[in-house]
């Protein structure tokens, strides 16, 4: 079989999920039909190493933004993506994003913010309160480090808006480095990458309910090397599983 062009590295697969690495610069789904999406390439491979007849089923069950790297998970099966979709709706769906941003902050926190879609601008706009078509935002975050110019932060969402993590970090003044929509004043890679990773994911499974997690290699161009972030990742985890069974978010 020849190699794919954009092939992403596969975490892991089964009969009824497929979880990936997602390149930056490649969109999930395309809008447009003669458009490259991961979709397309990772039904294509299927396709071919299983020599499948006929459509290949992959069902997109969250997504990430053309721009942003990490861990992904679809779905093979129709019945597994319903179960997916329940789990998502009860929170049980885990993510941690790691986030290079502008400017230098502290701590750990819990960001509550009401979003509008500007769909002339193709944005989310933060609300300072509820309006007519806004949605509750809420983001945890948890610094890593910083320098007197940039910080290193992971952000958990416990909603999953459009734009969320763009959004709230840019109206509190950090905007991801490289996403010029949002306020960056740099370019990373002639404005083809922002610095946000999906970095793990965690879920039940959706036929046997065993508990996975998945961790996806931060690209080079985070310059992380020496930053520990796994046990940081696992004690926000902990700490935000309280704040989830106690009902205060």
């Amino acid at each position: 079989m020849k190699k794919l062009i954009n092939l992403p590295d596969i975490l892991y697969e089964d009969k009824h999920i497929l979880i990936v690495n997602k390149p930056t610069g490649l969109v999930v789904q395309g809008a447009r039909r003669e458009e490259e999406s991961l979709l397309k390439i990772l039904k294509n491979f299927i396709k071919e190493r299983d020599n499948k007849p006929g459509n290949v089923f992959l069902g997109v069950v969250h997504k990430l933004d053309k721009m942003v790297s990490g861990v992904l998970m679809f779905a093979k099966r129709s019945k597994a993506a319903k179960k997916i979709f329940e789990s998502f709706q009860k929170k049980e769906v885990i993510k941690v994003y790691l986030a290079k941003v502008e400017g230098k902050f502290k701590g750990e926190s819990i960001w509550e913010d009401y979003l509008v879609w500007d769909h002339k601008k193709r944005k989310s706009v933060v609300s300072k309160k509820f309006s007519e078509g806004a949605k509750k935002a809420i983001t945890v975050y948890s610094v890593l480090c910083h320098s007197q110019k940039e910080t290193y932060v992971l952000l958990l969402p416990i909603t999953g808006r459009k734009h969320q993590l763009r959004a709230v970090l840019s109206e509190r003044g950090h905007p991801i480095i490289g996403d010029i929509k949002y306020g960056s004043q740099k370019k990373i890679l002639n404005g083809k990458i922002i610095l946000l990773h999906s970095l793990y994911l965690k879920f039940p499974h959706p036929m046997s309910k065993e508990e996975l997690e998945f961790w996806a290699e931060v690209p080079d161009y985070f310059f992380i090397e020496d930053i520990k972030y796994k046990d940081r990742v696992f004690q926000l985890l902990k700490r935000v599983q309280k704040y989830l069974d106690s009902g205060k978010i």
